[in-house]
């Protein structure tokens, strides 16, 4: 069963909260207007950076992290939402990361995944208002980190007396950088980098973008998103770009020549992005080795699960036998030029160019204007899937491209159409695509649906899942123990109560945590009212996969739960299955002991036996469910596969006082505060006893591990234990132990087990014979005995004189 505790992770980070908030070493950035000292009641964005570095207050700003064990740890800097003008550059002296005010709103769904939060348009703003670029980390070469804010309007401009000048519209960085659920819209650069312009000096350095739009970003030379320098220290610069879950569109201008242009030691990775309507008057990618930018041989470019279409170049990838290029799951195709062109042998990528060019599961054009040139394969070379989009028009296999919106995280994508024909982009029968799609929606690929078969998802190919209905098998289904599972939802309902009341629980996120300390309730309640003899309890929704469906101009999800879907459920039998589909069939047989039933209220599938019987070690249970979408009609099955098992019997301590009075000797019963209900109701199960009865039907399930010397026991019923404890005896009824000492003063304990009725023994625990007697061989505190402890202090004592002396 799976169970998702938000309520849990968020008391632990309001607990942290509100144990470091009188050690809050954030910098709170109060102005958004651009100062530099001026004014000492305000802290600005400049100022806060300055802050930083120096360790000490700058302007109106609090003092940040000052304690750096490894010289590296970054400050954090926090903006509130508003556009902060800025008026020339920002350079970055010391390690830091910068957040805008939260664009995810937790009072409400998202309308993609039906869950909390929504993420909504970015709040806070950085404006160069084409002043100036925005950052620059190039003299400190520190590490820059982004989050949740809008980078706009940034210009580097070149200057004939300073070097470098004119690269890096928005950012100038000789560290690492990361940009993440964020924007760079609207920066230009008089040379290259249009948005980003990296340096790597010293060691290979990274550039990341996730989450995030580029767009209208342009440079008058090279690389209108990004360029690098090509070498430094005379060898070639490492330096790695990673692009994940973005949209890079409407970059460019047809005077420059790149949109990303690659030189020195380049490692470049593109996952689950859309890159689409750029313009260049040269190439998108730019992967080729060049005299006045050379290409390391060791470079490699990566594009897995991209939708790279309408841009306008002479080529969108631009490459040659220099360095690793892999393609994979990538539509490439419907531009205005080529979309791949080899840059030697008059344009033929022939065997004997060496090109290392691996390329599976692409949608490419093979002829026309939008052609990609593809090297050719020897006949050792395994052929690869690919689909030829040469006669395909565009709109019959993606929809117009989506400007940017809620229900696409304002990234702006395109979607696949589902015509279910050869030339589809949609499950394409293939696997090893991106685990989740550019909105970070999991592809659920591999799911076994052994009934519904031609359900199943396989990759798409491009940047954007379609979600199908499934109703996914469940494999290896136990019961586990009914007292642990009330345990755990009892714990989160403390902990979500707790947290509802806690008055450092941010308010946005109380309707989230409402809703789920309902549902904690109900699972409560409702399981102990329904509750059954090795009962599993399975939640047919979260084994599935919802309908996503697109109309053309907008998608509509419908939720997986009990208010739009009817469930129901089929017994088929106990043995093992074979064949899918039609061909489905139960090597077994049917057993009206078993059950499956969907519990409204409790709002899961209920698998039992009324027998209480455990499952073989060669046999599975078998039931089926079915999802029907109470407005469409459209349905899918899945199979639950069990095994019944046995959970073993709770054993307590037992504390009992022995006196003089009684000559030491007392008769209890262990039983009484031990069970057998971590199994469930045994009412349900025909009346199954709790525990171990013999041959004879004689109850002794106590095994008594040993008995301390000096104490003897007899018991109503005894005999051999079960199973491999066999030669030991086990006891049953009362039980009466006798200190054979009736003088004795001390008190005893002995550890002991339990076996059920399936012969399991449970836990260890404890029967302690607590002896009322009093202990006259205690020294009192007056004196007498002087004992190892008073030695060992009077030595110490020494020592430490003969050190003052």
């Amino acid at each position: 069963m799976q169970n998702y505790k938000k309520g849990i992770l968020a008391l632990a980070v309001v607990s942290a909260m509100s144990l470091m908030a009188a050690e809050d070493k954030t910098i709170r950035v109060t102005t958004l207007v651009d100062e530099d000292g001026e004014n000492a009641s305000a802290c600005s964005l400049r100022e806060a950076i300055k802050t930083a570095k120096l360790d000490k207050s700058y302007g109106g700003c609090n003092v940040g992290r000052t304690l750096r064990l490894d010289g590296s740890a970054p400050d954090q800097i926090q903006l509130k939402a508003g556009t902060y003008k800025i008026d020339r550059e920002l350079v970055v002296e010391s390690a830091i990361n910068i957040y805008g005010e939260s664009a995810f709103n937790y009072t409400e769904r998202s309308p993609i995944t039906l869950l909390y939060p929504k993420k909504e348009a970015l709040k806070t703003v950085i404006d160069a208002q084409g002043k100036s670029r925005i950052f620059n980390t190039v003299e400190s070469q520190a590490a820059l980190n982004v989050y949740q804010i809008s980078i706009r309007n940034g210009r580097a401009v070149k200057n004939p007396n300073v070097v470098n000048s004119g690269n890096g519209g928005a950012l100038y960085v000789a560290g690492p950088l990361g940009i993440y659920s964020s924007e760079i819209i609207g920066s230009s650069a008089d040379v290259n980098g249009g948005a980003i312009y990296a340096i790597s000096q010293n060691g290979q350095k990274t550039v990341t973008i996730n989450d995030s739009r580029i767009e209208k970003n342009k440079a008058q030379q090279f690389g209108s998103v990004f360029a690098m320098e090509c070498s430094a220290n005379l060898a070639n610069t490492e330096l790695g770009l990673q692009v994940s879950n973005s949209s890079l569109i409407r970059n460019g201008a047809l005077s420059d020549q790149s949109i990303f242009d690659f030189c020195g030691y380049a490692t470049s990775s593109f996952l689950n992005s859309t890159i689409a309507q750029n313009q260049t008057g040269g190439y998108v990618f730019n992967f080729v080795n060049r005299a006045d930018k050379p290409l390391h041989s060791s470079s490699n470019l990566s594009l897995s699960s991209n939708t790279i279409v309408e841009n306008t170049a002479k080529s969108v990838l631009f490459y040659d036998n220099v360095g690793a290029k892999l393609l994979s799951y990538n539509v490439l195709a419907y531009n205005a030029g080529k979309s791949c062109e080899y840059a030697l042998n008059g344009g033929n990528p022939s065997l004997n160019q060496n090109i290392l060019f691996a390329h599976v599961q692409n949608a490419f054009e093979l002829t026309g204007k939008s052609q990609c040139v593809l090297p050719e394969r020897s006949s050792e070379q395994t052929a690869t899937q690919l689909i030829d989009l040469s006669a395909v028009s565009m709109s019959s296999v993606l929809s117009k491209f989506l400007e940017p919106a809620v229900d696409n995280r304002y990234l702006g994508i395109y979607y696949p159409r589902d015509n279910k024909t050869a030339n589809d982009l949609v499950d394409v029968k293939g696997e090893g695509c991106e685990a989740t799609d550019q909105r970070g929606i999991s592809r659920d690929v591999g799911m076994s649906l052994r009934l519904n078969p031609d359900q199943a998802n396989s990759c798409e190919i491009g940047a954007v899942e379609i979600r199908n209905l499934m109703a996914g098998d469940v494999e290896d289904l136990k019961n586990s123990s009914h007292i642990e599972l009330m345990d755990f939802y009892q714990s989160n309902i403390d902990e979500l109560e707790a947290l509802i009341e806690d008055q450092n629980t941010p308010k946005e996120e109380l309707a989230g945590l409402k809703e789920e300390l309902k549902e904690y309730q109900d699972l409560k309640s409702y399981t102990e009212k329904f509750r059954k003899y090795r009962a599993i309890y399975i939640d047919p929704f979260k084994q599935s996969t919802l309908q996503e469906a697109f109309d053309g101009s907008n998608i509509k999800v419908t939720a997986l739960n009990a208010s739009n879907y009817n469930v129901s459920t089929k017994v088929l039998g106990v043995g093992a299955l074979a064949g899918e589909g039609n061909s489905l069939k139960l090597d077994g047989y049917e057993d009206p002991a078993l059950k499956c039933e969907w519990k409204t209220g409790l709002n899961r599938i209920m698998m039992y036996r009324t027998d209480g019987k455990v499952t073989s070690a060669t046999d599975q249970e078998f039931c089926t469910y079915t999802l029907v979408d109470k407005n469409t009609n459209a349905k899918s099955s899945g199979v639950l596969a069990a095994s019944f098992v046995n959970i073993a019997p709770i054993a307590k301590n037992d504390f009992y006082k022995i006196s003089p009075d009684s000559g030491l000797t007392i008769t209890v019963n262990p039983l009484e505060n031990d069970s057998d209900e971590g199994d469930g109701d045994r009412s349900t199960a025909q009346g199954k006893p709790a525990f171990y009865k013999d041959k004879d039907g004689k109850e002794i399930p106590i095994r008594i591990v040993s008995l301390p010397s000096g104490v003897t026991l007899k018991a109503e019923r005894e005999g051999p234990c079960p199973g491999d404890y066999q030669r030991e005896t086990c006891y049953g009824g009362k039980l009466t132990f006798s200190v054979n000492n009736n003088l004795s003063q001390f008190s005893y304990s002995m550890d002991y087990n339990v076996f059920d009725a399936d012969e399991m023994m449970s836990n260890t625990a404890t029967i302690v014979l607590e002896n009322t007697a009093k202990n006259t061989n205690t020294s009192s505190s007056g004196g007498g005995s002087f004992g190892i402890w008073g030695l060992f202090g009077l030595l110490g004592l020494a020592g430490y004189r003969r050190f003052k002396n």
